[in-house]
């Protein structure tokens, strides 16, 4: 038995020691193996290293052609050098002039400014509506306008169509100074224009305008050393042709044929709906409507000459408020009101909207007759009398 035993123990013992020493044998090999074997397979060991690719240096391929020396520099923003002058260092610091300069102002009425270097020329459009087709016809245009402008008159050569403006005195954007400029205590210019009447290659009629002389002053009238540079000089050309233009357009709407006596009717419009009918020019009615508007406890928060109407905002007044003013109590509700202008033949149609853009009701309608025609032939017979001033307090609010 113990000798099974100690046999069993023994050749148990026996394996062990050959595991082991196959084991022992196993890694000194491979160690030997890792040290000497010049073939490196990473495979063996996974102990991070292995294999790198090798790098390769390829040719450039971007060609620069040989007679290309120096590539595109875009020099738009690249900003030049300029000289200091003694003029250029007075606009600086709290010298600088940071008016904007004038706007050539946009007619309807067929004209329109053009810069030319410093000065200015406006030109007549064939389709003016001041019907001007001849230098002549532009030249009484103009002594007229610059009668309605109270500007005085130096010299006028009536042949070469000529003229020098006296010394007047004009705001910061070559208009008449007047009580308002006063009153915002604007920078007074004493000045004199050049205007020639001439016409174009095409045979177009204008006018050519050029600031000659400009003195500054304080609203007070003390003297103020300022030397104009050309973009202001420009500023008050164009800003002349403006007050021209502006004079014209005023001059020609208070021209128009308005009858003594105005009539208003109750009526309907094309569209069926109840309107009011004004036996007067339609161009008339817009203004006096607007002065109408403006003097009985209408508001108006936007109009639109295009689409011609008004959009206005009514405070409902005591009855004794219109009695007072002449007329009957107009009946309207406090609220938003639309009104619409349109032409038939010789006559105006008024027409009356809420503010959801629905024609009043017959019944408002013929409330509001009575007291609006005759608040309509007062303001008619205030508007023949005053003619351009009646407009002019208009375009000052603008």
């Amino acid at each position: 038995m113990s000798s099974l035993k100690l046999s069993s123990l023994a050749l148990a013992l026996a394996m062990g020691s050959s595991a082991a020493l196959l084991s022992a044998c196993s890694s000194v090999s491979d160690a030997y193996d890792y040290l000497t074997d010049a073939t490196d397979n990473p495979v063996k060991e996974p102990t991070g290293y292995y294999q790198h690719a090798t790098a390769r240096e390829y040719v450039d391929p971007l060609q620069v052609p040989s007679e290309l020396v120096q590539p595109y520099t875009d020099n738009t923003f690249v900003v030049p050098q300029v000289e200091v002058t003694k003029e250029s260092r007075t606009l600086v610091g709290a010298n600088m002039d940071v008016r904007p300069p004038v706007v050539a102002q946009v007619s309807e009425m067929g004209v329109e400014i053009v810069n030319s270097d410093q000065d200015a020329v406006l030109w007549f459009m064939p389709y003016n509506q001041f019907g001007v087709q001849s230098e002549q016809e532009a030249w009484d245009l103009l002594v007229a306008a610059l009668g309605f402008m109270e500007v005085p008159i130096a010299n006028a050569d009536r042949e070469r169509l000529i003229l020098d403006t006296a010394a007047c005195d004009y705001n910061a954007f070559g208009e008449p100074y007047d009580t308002v400029s006063a009153e915002f205590e604007a920078r007074r210019y004493s000045q004199t224009y050049k205007i020639q009447v001439g016409h174009s290659m095409n045979g177009q009629v204008g006018y050519y305008i050029a600031l000659i002389t400009s003195s500054s002053f304080t609203a007070d009238g003390d003297a103020w050393a300022e030397t104009l540079n050309l973009r202001q000089k420009s500023s008050f050309a164009v800003g002349m042709g403006n007050s021209i233009i502006k004079a014209m357009v005023l001059q020609s709407q208070a021209k128009e044929e308005i009858p003594d006596t105005i009539n208003v009717l109750l009526a309907r419009d094309n569209n069926d709906q109840d309107a009011l009918i004004v036996q007067a020019p339609y161009s008339a009615t817009w203004n006096v409507l607007r002065g109408l508007l403006e003097q009985y406890s209408f508001t108006i928060d936007e109009y639109s000459i295009s689409r011609s109407n008004y959009k206005v905002e009514v405070s409902e007044e005591d009855p004794d408020y219109y009695r007072a003013l002449g007329v009957e109590p107009f009946g309207l509700e406090s609220g938003t009101y639309i009104v619409r202008l349109a032409v038939s033949g010789d006559n105006t149609v008024i027409t009356f909207y809420d503010e959801d853009d629905r024609p009043l009701p017959t019944i408002k309608v013929a409330g509001l007759y009575a007291g609006f025609a005759q608040a309509l032939q007062q303001e008619f017979a205030i508007y023949k009398r005053e003619g351009a001033n009646y407009l002019a307090k208009f375009l000052e609010e603008e």
